[in-house]
């Protein structure tokens, strides 16, 4: 499901029985979308759709073209709180190979956490990573968005949805390995960066 006023947000809808049973859906619109209902969203794909391979994960695209998945909160973007994840790639270790995201929270069309976060599978149970949110990153990609509107959009007021949500139409991220197991995501425009640690050999 495409919400009609946001082009750059998807919603996959998920049909397990568990959720039919309590009359709920992965894009009901009495849900908030968090980190956590995220990545239960992720876990319930992967097992519904992929039997419990996280591969399936590779075919999921957002609007835009890029590989990554999303729930929203709410069908009104501006009262919603949605999580989007761009998927940076993929990262063996401990035995086991990581599906690695950059995931934003939205909250009224205004990014407001930023983390990186890593699944994988475990005879069939979902293992995740989470990094942390630093602060001076979310603020410095904030920044970047604000510079990039008023740059392109000379005399507007109001910061337009496309500029202040997450991820941004034109946003590059690089992922790379740091020491001891951690992986470093970088936005090069704002200079921001995230981290996680991932279980070790």
């Amino acid at each position: 499901m495409i919400r009609s006023a946001s082009p750059w947000k998807v919603c996959l809808l998920l049909t397990l029985a568990s959720a039919l049973a309590a009359g709920a859906g992965g894009c009901s619109s009495s849900s908030k979308a968090s980190l956590s209902s995220w990545q239960k969203s992720v876990t319930d794909y992967v097992n519904d759709k992929g039997a419990g391979d996280p591969v399936a994960l590779r075919d999921v695209t957002l609007p835009d073209g890029r590989a990554g998945f999303s729930q929203l909160g709410q069908q009104d973007a501006a009262a919603s709180t949605d999580a989007n994840g761009v998927l940076l790639g993929y990262e063996q270790a401990g035995g086991h190979l990581w599906f690695v995201y950059l995931v934003g929270l939205v909250e009224k069309e205004r990014v407001t956490d930023i983390r990186l976060a890593a699944m994988s599978m475990d005879r069939g149970k979902a293992m995740w990573k989470r990094g942390p949110a630093p602060k001076s990153s979310l603020d410095a990609y904030r920044r970047h968005g604000a510079k990039q509107a008023a740059e392109r959009l000379p005399g507007r007021e109001s910061l337009p949805p496309r500029y202040a949500g997450f991820p941004k139409p034109d946003d590059v991220f690089k992922l790379t390995k740091g020491n001891g197991g951690k992986l470093v995501a970088t936005h090069d425009a704002s200079g921001a960066r995230w981290e996680v640690t991932l279980a070790q050999k």
